[in-house]
């Protein structure tokens, strides 16, 4: 079956970035969440896909802020450093014959959600990697998620069976889970004081986010109160934990189609970046055929002493 693999190249850069020493070219460019992404785009290749995309986030506001404008407030800023780096990367997927996609309104777990339900329309399977747990809620048989940990250099490979073994709850529990834990990164409150441990325990016992809600009286003390005091928080970030799957993206499968051998038309930019030690990792095609060399006619000489080699050197 072909494959699909789709990165939140937000979520990449970011940890690229925090995790590797400050890099930079001799002009002064700063290359190191480059350097980290990239390195982790030749890991990927392992896995041989069909297709490739990278989604990035759009500056702006999303539908999610549009419903509760608190949503991602108190983010520190971007670093200038890293900032920069995002068209430089765009320029190089380009040149690598990577596609990319954003899309207004919608961040790149959206774009991820939608390319891997296309994917499995078409019987493609599907990896998604990203250091976003949201993306979990996607895994079915054909969809996994490769969730990077710790920087980028560990990684954790998600499908129904680790996911259930993790936190004992099906992929689509898993925005139920954010209602009742909230997220922090989103500025999502979810019913503050509940954590994952008894968000976890919750889900187990009663299901879903709306069970859990209706049965707050079975619950005792502080917990029971909690419950039945933030419905509302807990309903609001459980809708906005959902990854929108029907996201009006403007690329289809067909454009995501990768060729490894296309790589090597970024080695010009990679050079001017000073990527050179990654210009060694890239796929080597398939090598031009030999030219041919004309015809040499030729007789062997048999030498028994310098007089007779000294005689053929000054002929």
């Amino acid at each position: 079956m072909k494959k699909l693999i789709a990165i939140d190249g937000n979520s990449l850069m970011h940890r690229a970035y925090y995790a590797l020493p400050s890099m930079t070219a001799k002009d002064g460019t700063p290359t190191g969440a480059i350097y980290g992404f990239v390195g982790m785009l030749l890991k990927l290749l392992s896995y041989e896909p069909d297709y490739l995309l990278v989604a990035f986030d759009m500056h702006g506001p999303t539908f999610r802020h549009e419903q509760y404008g608190q949503y991602k407030a108190g983010r520190r800023e971007t670093p200038e450093d890293l900032r920069a780096q995002f068209p430089l990367l765009k320029e190089l997927l380009k040149e690598m014959g990577i596609a990319i996609c954003e899309c207004e309104r919608y961040e790149a777990d959206d774009i991820l959600g939608t390319i891997s339900r296309i994917a499995d329309k078409n019987g493609v399977d599907a990896l998604l990697v990203t250091g976003d747990r949201d993306a979990l809620q996607l895994i079915n048989d054909h969809t996994h998620v490769l969730l990077t940990k710790k920087g980028i250099t560990e990684t954790v490979e998600y499908d129904e069976a680790a996911l259930k073994e993790q936190y004992g709850l099906e992929p689509a529990r898993m925005p139920d889970l954010k209602g009742l834990m909230g997220d922090n990164s989103d500025n999502l409150p979810g019913i503050p004081g509940v954590g994952e441990k008894t968000a976890m325990k919750l889900l187990q016992k009663y299901g879903t986010l709306e069970n859990t809600l209706q049965s707050a009286e079975k619950e005792k003390g502080a917990l029971r109160q909690k419950l039945l005091d933030n419905p509302d928080s807990a309903r609001m970030s459980y809708r906005l934990g959902i990854i929108d799957t029907e996201a009006p993206i403007s690329v289809g499968l067909e454009d995501c189609a990768f060729d490894p051998d296309k790589m090597a038309g970024a080695i010009p930019m990679m050079n001017r970046l000073e990527l050179r030690s990654l210009i060694q990792r890239l796929p080597k095609g398939e090598k031009p055929a030999a030219e041919q060399l004309p015809e040499i006619n030729a007789k062997t000489i048999e030498i028994s002493n310098a007089e007779q080699l000294l005689s053929l050197i000054h002929i």
